[in-house]
């Protein structure tokens, strides 16, 4: 069983380590998550006025974060100063958009279901790093004018929004750690051979 597996590996992992040391894959990933922060602003917030709460906000914000180190890691992704940045920005991005998405979920369901609208978001003013003003800024995108619990009146295929922004930040979790996984297992297997 454990060679089985292993011959799967040698196949994948050499694969997938040429893709992670070019840029298509570190582009894809990246304009992905721009491209979801940009349709939740054109769809949920500019068609269907399901405006942004302050957890809404900095969910957007992790995805423009993904964006921002996929973009850095793809000017160069063979050389270690541009891809473990963005290896680590990534993660630290995908793992707070998923705990954000997380603590947003627990929210949409004790106000749909025990219908305690009291329960919404804490904060009426959304903290971003380095307490970048980004609602000042770009505040169509980042201001959080909405109520916590109001988008899970949106469903497709039975999942709310935040149902769908777990999904999305679990896939890209997945990704991100097959792809560094591939890297680390090159980066090793040549140690080992060269040893």
């Amino acid at each position: 069983m454990l060679n089985w597996f292993e011959k799967k590996l040698s196949f994948f992992f050499p694969v997938l380590c040429l893709w992670q040391d070019s840029r298509p894959l570190w582009l894809i990933g990246g304009f992905f998550a721009l491209g979801l922060e940009i349709f939740s602003y054109l769809y949920f917030q500019s068609h269907l006025d399901l405006w942004p709460c302050a957890y809404c906000v900095r969910i957007r914000f992790m995805m423009v974060v993904i964006f921002v180190s996929a973009l850095w890691a793809a000017l160069a992704p063979q050389r270690l100063f541009f891809k473990i940045p963005g290896y680590l920005l990534s993660f630290a991005a995908i793992l707070e958009g998923l705990r954000l998405s997380w603590l947003l979920e627990e929210i949409n369901v004790k106000s749909l279901y025990l219908l305690d609208l009291n329960e919404g978001c804490k904060a009426l003013v959304a903290s971003f790093p380095f307490g970048l003003p980004l609602a000042r800024w770009l505040p169509a995108h980042f201001r959080p004018i909405g109520v916590c619990g109001v988008d899970s009146i949106w469903f497709f295929l039975g999942l709310s929004m935040t149902q769908w922004l777990i999904i999305v930040y679990l896939i890209l979790l997945i990704g991100l750690s097959l792809m560094l996984a591939s890297f680390l297992w090159q980066r090793f297997s040549f140690a080992a051979k060269d040893g």
